[in-house]
């Protein structure tokens, strides 16, 4: 060994069924951070403009397809580009085409600012998973259809990555409702389906106490809204909705239906979008049914 060469190698994480964002700071000395991060297909990543963070970063892409929107037209950056940037005029917001890993070079705190707002997010997302255990990787399939439902629909910026977080903590404020509760295969009574409904109003609350979820709170608390105004907590109606709620509300319908619970066998595909169409107008806003049944139909729903 060569006094001051330091040599390190990368242990990727044990992979799983469902690829998971993950930082990993490979060095650091002075002003400068490496590090590297992994991120899923179909997911939208941001990088701040300056009036949020004015650090510099380096980008090279290992592997993978990065999209940058913009109005003048998409870019495609694959494995072996790079970009960098040293003060971002405006957010740039990159779509996930195929799953990325990407080498970052940056001026601190670049890594422990991201670490801390990720860690966080799925911190309270597993909390919800370890309390309802019926809902085990409900968060990670809602997070892909209302991001491919938005998509379908138009969405593009900063809505989908509302949309991604709004869809993947839309359940977050379950942590507050009683575990006997969540638990009950029996019918609730009227006091335990009160107390049921809260937990869109506790995610809220949840959720504003982060800046960077401020935007997702308004989602998380209108997700139970229905078209027709006969939703909760705020009996909204039609586009009173957010749009991002809309979509949640229809892709968390179809997921509840299509899986297993103790008081209920799995329906169909088929059966489903039945349901689904059965409560166009009513529960659902229309466009959302047709946008994500188009969806089903191509088989982009990963079923």
């Amino acid at each position: 060994m060569i006094d001051g060469l330091n040599i390190g190698r990368s242990r990727s994480e044990q992979k799983t069924e469902r690829p998971q964002v993950t930082q990993e700071l490979l060095a650091s000395y002075r002003a400068v951070e490496v590090t590297r991060h992994a991120v899923p297909a179909g997911k939208p990543i941001y990088f701040d403009e300056a009036a949020e963070w004015s650090g510099f970063e380096f980008m090279y892409i290992l592997k993978g397809v990065l999209t940058l929107v913009q109005d003048e037209g998409n870019l495609e950056i694959r494995a072996g580009d790079y970009f960098y940037h040293a003060g971002l005029p405006e957010r740039a917001i990159f779509r996930v085409e195929e799953d990325v890993e990407v080498l970052m070079v940056s001026s601190p705190p670049g890594f422990h600012l991201v670490q801390k707002e990720v860690s966080e997010m799925l911190a309270l997302a597993r909390s919800v998973e370890e309390k309802d255990k019926e809902t085990e990787g409900h968060c990670h399939r809602l997070e892909r259809l209302a991001i491919l439902t938005g998509e379908r629909l138009g969405l593009s910026g900063q809505k989908l990555v509302n949309v991604s977080y709004g869809a993947y903590l839309h359940d977050i404020g379950k942590v507050k409702v009683s575990s006997g509760i969540l638990g009950k295969t029996d019918a609730l009574t009227d006091d335990e389906w009160a107390e049921m409904r809260r937990h869109s109003e506790y995610g809220a609350e949840m959720l504003r106490e982060k800046e960077f979820l401020r935007s997702a709170s308004r989602i998380v608390r209108a997700h139970h809204e229905r078209y027709d105004g006969t939703g909760y907590p705020d009996g909204l109606r039609g586009e009173e909705i957010p749009i991002e709620a809309r979509i949640i509300a229809v892709v968390d319908a179809y997921d509840a239906i299509t899986s297993e619970r103790p008081y209920k066998p799995a329906l169909g595909k088929k059966e489903a979008l039945e349901e689904l169409r059965l409560g166009s107008g009513t529960h659902f806003d229309p466009q959302v049914v047709r946008a994500f049944r188009s969806i089903v139909a191509e088989g982009e729903d990963g079923g």
